[in-house]
């Protein structure tokens, strides 16, 4: 299964979820109902029989609902409403994206520009597989105050992202193994299962809140024992606790029902795509063993962790509390990877990390090239076959050649740049030069525009990034650095983003004509901060079927077309391929937009609104009319890339175009 197929049984999963939360809330409600009834309406007998009478004759159940009706209407709807508000109140809770979920474990930041050197190797793996994958890098937390081996990850989109690993991941885990955990949790992130998880986060709070409020209930009679203080009250709160603890039971069942109707069968299939991300069966497998081997295994101490067991990388929960488990059996997930695992080697492991003096320091990592590396490629084209590779949707789990290529274009990035990317003011002047421009004239007129509206301490940045950016930044090494960027730029306030956008936009339009660069760059920074500044409206999928975006899909392509074809016959052919492929029957016909930028954004603000599985045969057929001519130039691939990341679809970067010629593929025709 590739992960549209993924994300499309995600969409399914949500709407399997709202009907398990209305069974379980009538469930719940059901049991208040009896539970008031067997107070309250047998009490309204005694009133009205007296004793003897009651005993005489029991009436029938139907007979109590229609004395009470009105008791019971209240107390359903009282239930209904406790319980719906209490989910509305956490999913709006959530709205900040992945990173709110972190900070409610107890989890530390892993700052853009850290020194440690675990933070920091934890910091290269994901940087690593974010940029092998095509996706921008998320924010990095760790669970400073858990021993055991855990992970998540946490979000709406890939925009808002967070990864999360516990300190004793951290500590007990090698470097192949770190990276397979991180590997297994972008997967969650490719497929569409952090927007499942977090509104599965909202829907257990309401389920889960009756026992919480009789927890505090019983807290707070239990303080008021312990302090002396005692009145008549104190026994009937206590009772009140106790009802609602119960009663509240009830919702943790059904939660951890949902959990693993929902969870279970992911997690097979996040470790199989761990395995295909890095190659390295060994990774991710020996970090099952050490979960199984180690005392604390995969637990957590977070009060906060049933809220959470479905997303971890492992189960969080131990003893009763992980009956109905929402990850697999560890043997079992173990076995699937090492089929030749004995449980008897978990021994020799235990024993291993029982002799362990102290963590394990990684080693510092060699110093930075003064040189850009030459990596493995063409000078100035991509061979069509790599990017149809990339586009296949198996390959958003891309294999070791690509985390290498990845780590060697971390590598290469000048250490002046790489360190702005990570910084959070550093980072605006970094995105605003690239958009700068080789033309004397046309460099000149930004830089004076520049100077009047950004801070001083801005400017100064921008003057001294820009001989080194002139220097060593190699074209294909832009993007990469923008996405590299986008975790310093969420440290900026909202209206500082808005403010950047907007910046970007008046630096795209100045001289009156638009790249392929920049209009990448400009959609790429747009869609990224969109989906960061509003991360509940980023966009999975919609409904919308091909018959719906004719006028789109000619703009679309006719776009496409032109960029990689110099002549207007050449670009009709390609135009014509790729839409064969998607609309074989009838297609619309050829016709260039009269302004290319405001029709290709047009265009994809529909066709983001297509249903998840169409979307793949649509980036088939893009990738079909870019290679028409048997080459993919640097500006049709970033252009692909800023397509694509417009649609929510994540295209893994071909990283061989790297290191091409920044002049390949700018084509005059597309400006205005």
């Amino acid at each position: 299964m590739n992960f549209f197929e993924h994300q499309d049984r995600a969409r399914r999963n949500s709407r399997r979820l709202v009907v398990l939360f209305v069974l379980a809330v009538l469930a719940i409600v059901a049991a208040v109902d009896a539970a008031v009834l067997a107070l309250f309406g047998i009490t309204t007998e005694y009133a009205a029989d007296g004793l003897y009478g009651h005993l005489m004759e029991t009436p029938s159940a139907l007979a109590i609902l229609e004395q009470n009706r009105g008791l019971v209407a209240a107390v359903s709807l009282g239930t209904v409403a406790l319980i719906v508000l209490a989910s509305l109140y956490r999913i709006a809770s959530l709205g900040a994206g992945g990173g709110t979920v972190a900070r409610a474990l107890g989890g530390t930041l892993v700052a853009p520009d850290v020194q440690d050197p675990l933070y920091r190797r934890l910091r290269n793996v994901v940087e690593e597989v974010a940029l092998a994958c095509g996706l921008p890098v998320p924010q990095i937390y760790v669970l400073e105050q858990e021993a055991g081996i855990n992970a998540f990850a946490a979000g709406y989109g890939a925009a808002d992202a967070a990864i999360a690993v516990t300190r004793g991941a951290l500590e007990l885990l090698d470097r192949d193994e770190l990276q397979g955990v991180v590997a297994h949790e972008f997967s969650h992130i490719l497929n569409g299962d952090m927007r499942l998880n977090i509104r599965l986060m909202g829907v257990l709070f309401g389920l889960l809140v009756l026992s919480q409020l009789g927890r505090v209930l019983l807290d707070g009679s239990r303080h008021v024992r312990v302090s002396g203080r005692r009145d008549g009250k104190q026994g009937g709160v206590a009772l009140l606790g106790l009802a609602l603890l119960l009663l509240g039971w009830i919702g943790v069942l059904s939660g951890r029902l949902i959990k693993a109707a929902v969870s279970r069968q992911r997690e097979f299939l996040a470790d199989a795509a761990a395995v295909q991300f890095t190659r390295q069966p060994q990774g991710i497998a020996g970090a099952l063993k050490k979960i199984g081997a180690l005392a604390a295994g995969s637990t957590l101490r977070s009060p906060r962790t049933e809220e959470v067991s479905h997303m971890l990388f492992a189960s969080g929960l131990r003893g009763l509390a992980a009956l109905f488990a929402t990850h697999p059996p560890l043997e079992a997930r173990i076995k699937a990877i090492d089929p030749a695992f004995r449980p008897a080697e978990l021994e020799r492991i235990r024993a291993q990390l029982a002799i362990r003096p102290q963590p394990e320091t990684p080693p510092q990592a060699p110093a930075r090239p003064a040189l850009l590396p030459i990596l493995p490629g063409l000078p100035d084209l991509l061979p069509a076959a790599a990017l149809s590779a990339a586009a296949r949707a198996d390959l958003a789990q891309p294999a070791t050649q690509r985390l290498e290529q990845a780590a060697a274009l971390l590598q290469g990035i000048a250490a002046p740049l790489y360190a702005a990317a990570h910084d959070a003011e550093g980072a605006v002047p970094l995105v605003l030069l690239m958009l700068l421009g080789a033309e004397a004239d046309h460099r000149r007129q930004r830089l004076d525009w520049l100077r009047e509206r950004l801070p001083p301490a801005q400017w100064a940045q921008l003057l001294a990034l820009l001989p080194e950016a002139d220097a060593r930044l190699h074209p294909g090494q832009r993007l990469p650095l923008l996405e590299l960027a986008l975790p310093a730029l969420r440290q900026r306030p909202p209206e500082a983003l808005h403010g950047l956008l907007e910046q970007v936009e008046a630096l795209v339009h100045m001289d009156g004509r638009v790249t392929v660069f920049e209009y990448a760059l400009g959609r790429l920074l747009r869609t990224h901060l969109a989906d960061l500044l509003t991360p509940r409206q980023a966009r999975a999928g919609g409904r919308l079927k091909l018959i719906d975006c004719q006028a789109e899909l000619r703009d679309l392509f006719a776009v496409l077309a032109h960029c990689g074809h110099d002549e207007a016959a050449a670009a009709r052919r390609a135009y014509e391929a790729g839409l064969a492929r998607l609309l074989p029957l009838e297609r619309p016909p050829w016709r260039w937009p009269d302004d290319w930028v405001t029709a290709l954004d047009r265009a994809l603000a529909r066709l983001d609104r297509l249903a998840v599985l169409i979307k793949q045969g649509l980036v088939e057929a893009m990738v079909a009319t870019v290679e028409h001519d048997g080459r993919v130039t640097l500006a049709e691939a970033e252009l692909l890339r800023a397509i694509c990341a417009g649609l929510h679809v994540a295209l893994p970067p071909p990283l061989q175009v790297a290191v091409a010629d920044g002049t390949a593929g700018v084509q005059p025709a597309l400006v205005r």
